[in-house]
């Protein structure tokens, strides 16, 4: 599973999982089936042999507008108006953001269009075949990118990620911690901290137990090293793991 992480307006690090390219091929599935039903209603409505064999300029137009126009512009519309989905996106609780976790704007819209290549089929119909070469690339691309991204993704700044993150976090989280009547605060100065470091202590404790990574490990010994320094220690105890977590209950209990 790969993840992503963004830092909140309140400097506190949320972890989003990032779309597999499975989803991501099924969400684009979704929307083909989709195009695909409409396409063939509305050539069952106005005529086959009348839509795709005549070469009257009528029925070309009449082609391009209500076939080949919605098909083309579908994706950047629908990325801009429903942040970042498709149908298929939604469906599968898939979005697309940028690498700093913000909405996708008009930039990247334009240039994960650009690089989708459905525009080609605007022109001769064999250009499809460009395009599913387009897309068979994007889907290898994405299998070995570190962030799941496909061309378009990496040029334009942007990652597909799950709906929801693996973890959140807010101060309900802090609250929840049982508080004990007969407990002693070991670091009463805690009160000096705020809210959102709370949460960030939180989280670095929850990462540290789950993933076990050095980076997860020396970025716990420095949280635990300026915590101790801004409520006033001379030092930090050993066990910084520990030192965090009295930290947290110690603030629980004496700001509730």
């Amino acid at each position: 599973m790969k993840t992503i992480e963004f830092v909140s307006a309140q400097n506190v690090k949320i972890e989003y999982e990032l779309a597999s390219t499975a989803q991501r091929f099924l969400a684009a599935f979704i929307d083909i089936a989709m195009f695909t039903i409409y396409f063939m209603t509305l050539t069952g409505i106005l005529g086959y042999n009348t839509v795709l064999i005549s070469t009257k300029g009528s029925d070309l137009l009449l082609l391009l507008i209500i076939i080949k126009i919605p098909f083309i512009f579908y994706h950047p519309i629908c990325e801009y108006f429903t942040n970042g989905q498709s149908l298929g996106k939604y469906l599968i609780g898939i979005r697309v953001v940028t690498v700093q976790g913000e909405r996708i704007g008009l930039k990247e819209i334009f240039t994960r269009w650009i690089f989708k290549g459905e525009f080609l089929w605007i022109s001769l119909d064999f250009l499809i075949l460009c395009w599913l070469g387009i897309g068979i690339l994007g889907i290898f691309f994405s299998s070995i990118s570190e962030r799941n991204q496909r061309i378009g993704d990496l040029m334009a700044g942007s990652v597909v990620i799950k709906n929801k993150p693996s973890i959140k976090y807010s101060i309900s989280d802090v609250l929840a911690i049982k508080n004990q009547t007969d407990y002693v605060p070991t670091y009463p100065a805690v009160v000096k901290l705020t809210d959102e470091d709370m949460l960030l202590i939180k989280t670095t404790i929850q990462r540290v137990r789950k993933y076990q990574t050095p980076q997860v490990k020396d970025f716990a010994i420095q949280l635990a090293d300026e915590s101790a320094r801004l409520i006033g220690l001379s030092e930090t105890p050993a066990k910084r793991l520990d030192f965090l977590q009295t930290l947290l209950q110690d603030y629980v209990v004496l700001t509730r």
